[in-house]
């Protein structure tokens, strides 16, 4: 006889400063950004996808999730508590990440590309 082993979902909850990230993409798009951001980190937020990755280390966080073509999700991964904390929520333009309408580069800067 086997048994169906249930494992709990992720708790995904967001940083302050989301909430005004989120505010900066417009209201229809940061319902849907939210949405579709805790569909996908809930069930895994360590599954390696095209649209989500590990980042190079940097003192932002620790992956990427890549969300309707050009939204980008930061976020850190807390095994311990299985918690994921969303720290920042921007717009990609080609090679610029847009947050609250400012280009943002901490998350490139420890780590330049060679």
């Amino acid at each position: 006889m086997s048994y169906p082993v249930v494992v709990p979902a992720w708790t995904v909850t967001l940083k302050e400063s989301v909430i005004e990230d989120l505010r900066g993409l417009g209201r229809r798009a940061d319902r849907a950004v939210l949405k579709a951001a805790v569909a996908r980190l809930a069930p895994d937020p360590l599954a390696e996808t095209r649209h989500m990755k590990t980042l190079r280390p940097n003192p932002v966080a620790q992956r990427e999730l890549r969300l309707l073509g050009k939204y980008r999700v930061l976020f850190v991964v807390e095994r311990e508590a299985r918690r994921v904390m969303v720290v920042l929520v921007g717009e990609k333009r080609g090679d610029t990440l847009l947050v609250q309408g400012r280009r943002f580069t901490a998350h490139h800067e420890s780590h330049p590309a060679e």
